[in-house]
């Protein structure tokens, strides 16, 4: 039977009205010839049909016969046997690849890919089927001509595991199970389309196998998780626990959150904003010396495994900070002072957790922040250079914090910052700089960001209690947030986000000539409690998402660190690897409730351009036709050529 590689171009057969409408409308010219005397001659009218009347059939049928060889070359057809009725039901095979990552434990998930396959199977009388269950790599497979029974029963016992999925290593070897010679092939993809687990780059379907992607109920958009859970020791047996809640839900969300420590617990309850993260400090009463494990919980909503989170109470090593300063400025050199002073000193017995080292802004271009974790700007903005600016924001994106103070030229530092894109912040000028100038003061503090967890509702005065002469006035976009206000509602501390990282920008500087602010009770908490909320507590711990193998690392003597024999990576909890602590969690992108459009999907699996390389990969296995039509246009192109010459010749 006739067949075609690319069956569309026959649409171009329509052209071959084209030459018909040109024969109809062309008209014979008629003879002038000159008379001595026309008296003699006439009047005749032609007859209306006349004028329609086709002529030079043969010239018309070769430009018609042209036009539809054009077509057919393009379509590329060739000559296949048909298959009988008995071929065509020989073999018919149908393989479900089912998705079994950690999302799919989502409420009504696991149901609905039950009955999808039920009702598919169904339809699939005497198919060949076969089963794959599949995470990061393939779980469990039946193969092909496996019984409807032996699939039932291994889905009744099939439950998602806590792996993110990643289909692209499960398709070719869902591909490969079926039999070359079959005359049927279906494949059938059961997933909830998680956007994290199907970003697919190039992963493709053959044409001869018919694809159906069959989507389970998609990830709850209700959804709250623990992303992060942050530990450090306050001093007199006291432990602190940072826990970041993030929430993926379009609406407000109540929730339980439950922190333990060893044997202690402590639950509060949040609310949670609409789409925002929301950080909460709990402090514990514990032996010093006691090396404990931890669990936070939110109570649970229909997706349960990041509802979870498992740490380690040990604290990390000193981070480091780098202080840029401008070198003509005495006043930021008092500001540095003041800051090494809060974040090295030691406090109720407990260490400074920070190891600060200052450096003049003109040096930055010489300075490696791989090992900083944050970044202060006394006055400093203004003295660097564009590769600078663009130093700093590739650190932020890779997760650094970055935080500004002004200087004598506060004008030209947010400019500076807007301009290279660190900030989106408008100056409008400084209050206090009279000296008759009323004194102000704090009056407001976001509730939800990490300083709350100090300054609570009792003790809040105590950061309110001090005096600022003067400060600039800023305007936030929609971009930055503030988590500082002063009595008269103006913005004194503004937060933005960027990549991984944090930058924050203060209204006054850290001086005396600005305001009281280091020299009171207030100045060490909030600085540390700020810095401790941006730093990275991970040193001394592994954290990984389940499934994930740990890095080799090599002890002093050079032999390699092994892990405990009892932990399982596979799930959450908590292990040890020589002196390292593990942090095995539930990897944040399954906690998505974003999807990708099956339409989409399937366009870019059996894509046409995939299509065509599969053509060419695999030619038909009859004769081609494409070469005689090639070699009969050519023919009908002289024939053409050689007929137009005869008529003008006779013309």
């Amino acid at each position: 039977m006739l067949a075609f590689t690319y069956p569309f171009f026959l649409w171009g057969l329509l052209a071959l009205a084209a030459p018909l409408l040109l024969h109809l409308l062309n008209r014979q010219r008629p003879k002038r010839l000159l008379f001595p005397s026309i008296r003699f001659l006439q009047f005749a009218q032609l007859p209306r049909e006349g004028r329609k009347r086709l002529q030079d059939w043969l010239l018309l049928l070769c430009r018609m016969l042209i036009f539809a060889l054009l077509a057919l070359i393009m379509a590329k057809p060739y000559w296949q046997k048909k298959k009988t009725a008995d071929q065509d039901g020989r073999r018919k095979e149908a393989i479900f690849l089912l998705d079994s990552s950690a999302s799919m434990q989502a409420e009504n998930s696991l149901q609905t890919a039950k009955e999808l396959i039920a009702a598919e199977l169904d339809e699939l009388d005497g198919w060949h089927c076969g089963l794959m269950l599949y995470d990061a790599s393939i779980l469990q497979s039946l193969p092909l001509g496996a019984g409807k029974a032996d699939i039932q029963a291994l889905l009744a016992a099939w439950q998602p595991g806590y792996l993110a999925g990643r289909p692209e290593r499960a398709l070719p070897q869902a591909l490969a199970a079926f039999s070359p010679d079959a005359a049927q092939k279906r494949l059938y993809a059961i997933s909830d389309f998680q956007r994290g687990d199907w970003k697919l780059k190039a992963a493709q379907v053959p044409v001869d196998i018919q694809l159906r992607l069959l989507p389970a109920a998609a990830p709850s958009r209700q959804n709250c998780s623990i992303s992060k859970v942050q530990y450090q020791s306050l001093g007199g047996g006291r432990k602190r626990v940072l826990v970041h809640c993030r929430n993926y839900a379009g609406k407000q969300q109540e929730r339980l959150l439950s922190v333990k420590l060893g044997n202690s617990s402590q639950s509060r309850k949040i609310s949670l904003a609409a789409g925002q993260n929301l950080s909460l400090g709990f402090v514990f009463e514990q032996p010093q010396e006691e090396r404990s494990r931890g669990l936070a919980s939110l109570s649970q909503d229909d997706f349960a495994p990041d509802d979870q989170y498992y740490y380690w109470a040990e604290d990390p090593p000193p981070a480091k900070v780098l202080l840029l300063l401008a070198d003509s400025e005495q006043d930021q050199g008092m500001a540095a002072h003041f800051l090494q002073t809060a974040l090295e000193a030691e406090q109720e017995g407990v260490p400074g957790r920070f190891e600060v080292q200052t450096l003049p802004a003109e040096a930055l271009f010489a300075a490696s922040l791989d090992q900083v974790q944050l970044v202060f700007l006394l006055g400093a903005a203004e003295r660097l250079s564009s590769n600078d600016f663009a130093a700093l924001l590739a650190f932020m994106q890779k997760g650094g914090a970055l935080l500004h103070c002004p200087g004598a030229a506060p004008n030209l530092s947010w400019h500076a910052l807007k301009q290279h894109g660190l900030a989106d912040i408008q100056y409008k000028g400084m209050v206090g700089e009279n000296a008759d100038a009323q004194a102000l003061g704090l009056g407001w503090l976001e509730p939800n960001c990490a300083l709350a967890a100090v300054f609570t509702e009792e003790n809040r005065s105590d950061l309110f209690m001090f005096n600022i002469r003067k400060h600039a006035l800023l305007k936030e976009s929609s971009q930055e947030k503030v988590l500082l206000r002063s009595l008269d509602k103006q913005a004194m501390l503004l937060e933005r986000r960027h990549g991984e990282g944090y930058f924050y920008s203060f209204s006054f500087a850290f001086n005396l000539k600005w305001s009281d602010f280091p020299l009171t009770q207030s100045f060490l908490p909030m600085l540390r409690e700020l810095c401790s909320s941006l730093t990275n507590d991970a040193a001394g711990k592994i954290r990984l998402a389940c499934g994930e193998t740990p890095p080799e690392i090599k002890a002093l003597d050079g032999t390699l660190m092994e892990l405990d024999q009892e932990a399982d990576l596979t799930r959450p909890g908590l292990a040890r690897m020589g002196e390292y602590a593990l942090e095995i969690n539930l990897n944040p992108s399954e906690s998505d409730p974003a999807t990708v459009k099956t339409a989409d999907l399937q366009r870019f699996l059996q894509s046409q351009e995939q299509s065509r390389q599969q053509s060419a990969s695999h030619p038909p296995p009859q004769g081609s036709l494409w070469l005689a039509c090639a070699t009969l246009l050519a023919v009908l192109i002289l024939l053409e050529l050689l007929l137009c010459r005869q008529e003008d010749l006779k013309a």
